[in-house]
C-alpha cells in the first residue's frame, strides 16, 4: 500500500470514529429529549432542574455535547430511569474516550468510585510533592524531576477538597516503612495519609506485613466505576501512562481481586488505628539529657504529644 493508500485509509477510519462518536451521543440526546418530553417539560424547565443553562441542555439533547456524571445522575432521577440512563450515558463516555486513546487522568474525573491497590508505594494521588519527587530521583536520575510528560497528572486529593464520591485504598503495611527521600519526607507522607483517610470519601485498607499470602502480589491495579454496569480497570506503570483494561472479563477479574484484597485487610477503623502506631514509631528520637520539646512546625508534632498525653502513667512500684 503507497503513501496516499495509506493516508486515505486513515482519513476513513478517523471519519469512521467521529461519526460513531457523534452517532453514540446523538442517540443519548435522542433518549433525553424523548424523555423529556414524556414528562411534558420544556427545555428551560430540565436545564433548570440540572443547573446548566439552556443553550447548553440544547446542546446534550442534539447530541452536540457531553452532559457529565452530575448531570446525568440528575436527569436519571428526575425521569426515573432507575440508573438506566447512566449506565447509556457510561457506555457511550467509555466507548469516546477508549476510541481517542484517552489517558486514566482524562477518564478518572467522571469516575463514581475509584478503588486502587499498591503492594510496593502509594498510588500518585495519595502523595504528597516531597514524596513524589523523591520517587522521581530514584526512577529517573537524568531527567529533570520537575517536568515529566509521559506520567498521568492525576490531581492530588485533599481530605477538605471535592472529586469522585468515593475513593477505597488497600496497601500493604509495607509502604508505610518503605523509606522514600528523608525521615522527614516519610513523616509528611504519612500525616498526609492520616489526614486523607480522615475524609467523608476515602477509606484505607492495610493488609499487615504479618499476612502470608494475599493474591495481589504481583502488581498494583485500580477499578473506575462510571455508573452501576460500567467500569474498567487500569494498570500503573513506572513509565508511560499505564494501560486501560477494557475487556470485560478481565474488569470482572479485577472487581473480584479487589474484593479478596478487602477481605485479607484489616477493617477500616483498625489500619487507621495501624497506621497511627507507624507515624508514632517514625518520630524522632531526642536525647534525654537535651531537654529539648518537639517543633511545633513539625507535621507530626501534635499527633506525638497527644498520644503521650493519653498514655496512662505507670504503677508505683511496691
Amino acid at each position: 500500500m503507497g503513501v496516499d493508500s495509506r493516508r486515505d485509509a486513515n482519513q476513513r477510519n478517523d471519519n469512521y470514529e467521529a461519526a460513531s462518536h457523534t452517532a453514540d451521543w446523538s442517540r443519548l440526546g435522542e433518549r433525553i429529549r424523548a424523555a423529556r418530553k414524556k414528562l411534558g417539560l420544556s427545555l428551560a424547565d430540565l436545564a433548570e432542574w440540572v443547573h446548566v443553562g439552556e443553550y447548553t441542555m440544547g446542546q446534550i439533547e442534539a447530541g452536540e455535547d457531553d452532559p457529565g456524571r452530575r448531570v446525568i445522575d440528575l436527569l436519571d432521577a428526575k425521569f426515573g430511569a432507575e440508573g438506566v440512563l447512566a449506565d447509556a450515558w457510561a457506555q457511550v463516555y467509555i466507548s469516546h474516550h477508549v476510541r481517542s486513546g484517552s489517558r486514566v487522568d482524562q477518564l478518572q474525573r467522571e469516575a463514581s468510585q475509584i478503588r486502587a491497590f499498591s503492594p510496593l508505594m502509594l498510588p500518585d494521588w495519595y502523595q504528597t510533592e516531597a514524596y513524589h519527587q523523591a520517587l522521581n530521583r530514584v526512577e529517573r536520575p537524568m531527567e529533570c524531576t520537575s517536568y515529566v510528560a509521559d506520567r498521568p497528572k492525576l490531581r492530588s486529593l485533599m481530605a477538605t477538597g471535592s472529586g469522585p464520591p468515593f475513593h477505597c485504598l488497600i496497601l500493604d503495611e509495607a509502604v508505610l516503612h518503605r523509606r522514600v527521600g528523608t525521615p522527614e519526607v516519610m513523616r509528611e507522607q504519612l500525616a498526609h495519609l492520616h489526614r486523607l483517610a480522615q475524609a467523608s470519601y476515602i477509606t484505607l485498607h492495610l493488609i499487615p506485613s504479618g499476612t502470608a499470602h494475599h493474591p495481589g502480589l504481583r502488581g498494583a491495579f485500580w477499578t473506575l466505576d462510571f455508573s452501576p454496569r460500567h467500569t474498567l480497570a487500569y494498570t500503573p506503570h513506572p513509565r508511560g501512562p499505564g494501560a486501560l483494561v477494557t475487556d470485560a472479563t478481565q474488569i470482572k477479574g479485577y472487581i473480584d481481586l479487589y474484593a479478596t484484597l478487602q477481605g485479607a485487610a484489616l477493617p477500616a477503623d483498625a489500619s487507621l488505628t495501624l497506621l497511627e502506631e507507624t507515624i508514632e514509631q517514625a518520630q524522632p528520637r531526642k536525647a534525654i539529657t537535651s531537654g529539648t520539646t518537639p517543633d511545633p512546625g513539625d507535621p507530626l508534632a501534635q499527633h506525638s504529644s497527644r498520644h503521650t498525653r493519653q498514655r496512662p502513667a505507670p504503677a508505683a512500684a511496691d
